[in-house]
């Protein structure tokens, strides 16, 4: 991923591209979606049972994918779930059943439908901080491939999904780069190299958050630290100091939440309280369990300030995500004999999805995605009980929305070079 001067914290989840705004490239493929009827999608709403489920199934992707070495990563749980849902709806038999369960339990198409709309609905964008979203579907037409018009019709107006139709060639890899750099403002401009030339479709799908601190750091609250790596190594990093407001914890973890500008996104870190090499690995795998985050934060202390230490990090991933979509049980979806994805509509063979890529990446540092103003988080009372917290050792982050704390993006940081 091009490296992005002055980042706070970009954020490029992509199921083969990413983001918004820029300068425009020329996409040449048929946009199938431009007479595709706009209707209201149902009522506004997120169901408390969903927030439960994708949250615990958002740190079972994290358990599925971290890393036992002295690596980070990064994944958006949005962008997956997103796709898997929306695909539910062109399936059939098992493959429907299968990716209904996704979040954990059997949901109708139409009820996971609504409440993904409105997840997406309820991601509120400020000046300083905004979270680009954006759906896409590539179809083939080598295949003959005929989408329906209730499969399209459902993509655009729950999931605001673009679709295009075009022969699988070199022409198709360069619109898909190019539909990927106009949403993300020239940030992404070679997503893909390849696309499988007998794939019936593919899926695209593009989240990039752009976010000043809430209350940027200053130059005189950074130093440089010691971080002490999962291989053991200490690793010379610069630390951004600042009081934090909200403090996360039980006997297991301790952590802190950090807004970013607007008060509608905020960053979320996680340290385990034991201090031992493994304890990132156990912190990740309670985190995946059931209502054990939700339960942390249901019981956040917004009057507890935690004096908090953070290092300047990058973490980013890049990459299919086949592998973790048949971890959870669903590689069928990319098989030519056992996918069953007839309510996609008809092509030459048997629809099946090509595979899904995702690069996602996050940099931390002082200021912003742009440059920041303002002074850091007022003068601390001397009489208020401070927490701190150095994330000088291992940890988890998540990037969370604010209204229900759920993550748009997950992580583990081993290590800071």
């Amino acid at each position: 991923m091009k490296k992005i001067r002055r980042m706070l914290a970009l954020f490029v989840a992509v199921a083969l591209a990413a983001g918004s705004i820029g300068c425009s490239k020329e996409v040449t493929a048929e946009d199938l979606m431009a007479n595709v009827e706009a209707t209201n999608a149902s009522e506004v709403y997120i169901d408390e049972a969903v927030c439960d489920k994708y949250s615990v199934a958002a740190f079972k992707m994290l358990k599925s994918e971290y890393p036992q070495d002295n690596t980070n990563v990064v994944l958006s749980p949005l962008a997956v779930y997103y796709d898997l849902s929306l695909l539910s709806n062109g399936a059939t038999g098992k493959t429907q059943t299968d990716l209904q369960s996704a979040l954990g339990k059997l949901y109708p198409s139409d009820y996971l439908n609504s409440n993904m709309h409105s997840f997406n609905e309820n991601l509120i964008d400020s000046d300083k901080s905004k979270l680009y979203f954006e759906n896409a579907l590539w179809f083939n037409s080598d295949k003959n491939i005929a989408p329906a018009s209730e499969f399209l019709s459902v993509a655009k107006n729950y999931y605001n999904a673009d679709a295009y139709k075009e022969s699988f060639s070199k022409d198709a890899v360069t619109n898909i780069n190019n539909w990927a750099s106009n949403k993300t403002n020239m940030y992404s401009e070679r997503i893909i190299k390849e696309i499988p030339k007998d794939a019936p479709f593919y899926m695209v799908n593009t989240t990039l958050l752009e976010a000043d601190w809430e209350s940027p750091i200053r130059p005189a609250d950074i130093f440089d630290g010691k971080f002490n790596s999962l291989s053991g190594d200490e690793q010379d990093v610069q630390m951004m100091s600042s009081y934090e407001k909200t403090y996360i914890g039980n006997e297991s973890v301790v952590g802190f939440m950090k807004s970013y500008a607007g008060g509608n996104y905020a960053f979320l870190a996680l340290l385990p309280v034991n201090e031992s090499r493994s304890s990132l690995t156990e912190l990740v795998d309670y985190l995946s369990r059931e209502r054990v985050y939700r339960e942390l934060i249901k019981g956040r202390k917004d009057w507890r300030v935690v004096d908090a230490s953070i290092p300047k990090f990058s973490c980013s991933y890049t990459g299919e995500i086949n592998n973790l979509i048949e971890k959870a049980e669903l590689g069928q979806i990319f098989s030519s004999e056992n996918a069953g994805f007839d309510n996609v509509g008809t092509c030459d063979g048997k629809i099946y999805l090509g595979g899904i890529a995702i690069s996602t990446g996050l940099t931390v540092t002082e200021s912003g995605t742009k440059k920041g103003t303002g002074a850091n988080v007022g003068n601390n009372d001397a009489g208020v009980d401070m927490i701190p917290i150095n994330l000088n050792r291992p940890f988890v982050f998540a990037v969370v929305e604010t209204k229900r704390y759920l993550p748009v993006m997950v992580g583990a940081v081993n290590s800071v070079k």
